[in-house]
């Protein structure tokens, strides 16, 4: 229902003080073309109070408009129209007399006060009723469209929040536990490596925990994070996994999802070590395409003969992109057997301001 407080009447005030000035141009070019002089009471009286009335007006017709609401369906639908029709024409007589008697009291030539004069017009003034009351509606239905459009954004952006908890909680205990065991392994046949592996730990940590609440990081942070990741994986897998890099030095301050590589990279790693090679090979890549920033995460492992399939982790990824993005985006799977899986994204190229 239309809410009176939520109306901005100074917006209503300078579009009757508009129609003022219009209706005084009218009143003038007709004035120029008639037979005789008109008198400037007429010529600007006339218009000023077409305004001042129908102003001081405007928040009775709003407040009717919400009393009794045409758009709330059929129910009750005849009876507000018959008082809206009751409405237009009593404010419109109450405009007129009011409208004549001002004339009449500031000394416009040739006007008298009588109800012949007071109804003579009154057909014109009555769609101003209705105009105020189309007005007042289309207000109503623009306030209820921009709340959906916040609320649907807000909503979203708890999406992207939830998601992103989704996904660290999903992260941190396995890799977590993966990580403590390697590190129990290295302690005694080799205490430097298991000393590294425990320093990247709680860098890696700190880092997750200070970007909680962000949604987007830059493309280095993102890189930064997805190194000592991979850095820890190298030291327990050894030589059984190599990584290579190819990034574009302009691509580093663009805005990212916040840990949008990590479970395509631990993706690469799983696949990556199934190679039968026995040595898996990731290769991480990003490049600024036409306003596009484009990453790409290869691997050369198995592959599969279907690209369609899609983990909770990479699905997670998917949706918090269409969240952000809407429909700005594009990820793709490239797959085959014997030639791994080839993971593509291109996303609007946001800088960091």
């Amino acid at each position: 229902m239309l809410k009176l407080e939520k109306i901005n009447w100074l917006r209503i005030a300078l579009a009757w003080g508009m129609f003022t000035v219009f209706m005084i141009v009218v009143v003038y070019v007709q004035a120029l073309s008639g037979a005789g002089p008109v008198s400037w009471r007429t010529a600007v009286l006339g218009p000023l109070l077409y305004g001042l009335i129908w102003m001081l007006f405007t928040p009775l017709v709003f407040w009717l408009a919400a009393r009794f609401d045409l758009t709330t369906g059929r129910r009750g639908w005849v009876s507000s129209a018959l008082v809206h029709a009751g409405a237009s024409m009593l404010l419109t007589v109450l405009f007129r007399a009011l409208h004549v008697t001002l004339l009449f009291l500031m000394g416009a030539p040739g006007v008298v006060v009588s109800w012949a004069t007071i109804l003579s017009s009154i057909n014109i003034w009555i769609p101003a009723y209705w105009m105020l009351l189309f007005v007042a509606y289309a207000l109503d239905f623009y306030e209820r469209y921009h709340r959906r459009t916040l609320d649907a954004a807000q909503l979203e952006m708890q999406l992207v929040q939830a998601q992103l908890q989704a996904l660290k909680m999903q992260l941190q205990p396995h890799f977590l536990f993966n990580t403590l065991n390697a590190i129990a392994t290295l302690i005694d046949d080799e205490p430097r490596m298991a000393q590294r592996m425990t320093a990247k730990l709680g860098e890696f940590l700190r880092l997750v925990l200070d970007n909680t609440d962000e949604h987007q990081v830059t493309l280095a942070q993102e890189l930064h994070f997805a190194q000592l990741y991979l850095e820890m994986e190298q030291i327990r897998f050894s030589d059984r996994l190599s990584i290579t890099y190819q990034l574009a030095p302009d691509t580093l301050p663009a805005l990212v999802p916040n840990l949008l590589l990590q479970p395509l990279i631990e993706n690469a790693v799983k696949h990556g070590l199934t190679a039968d090679s026995g040595a898996g090979a990731i290769h991480i890549q990003a490049d600024r395409q036409n306003g596009q920033l484009v990453l790409q995460v290869r691997d050369n492992g198995r592959g599969a003969d279907q690209a369609n399939s899609r983990g909770i982790g990479l699905r997670n990824s998917e949706e918090r992109l269409r969240a952000l993005y809407g429909s700005h985006y594009a990820l793709a799977i490239h797959t085959a057997p014997q030639q791994g899986f080839a993971i593509r994204i291109e996303l609007p190229f946001t800088p960091q301001s």
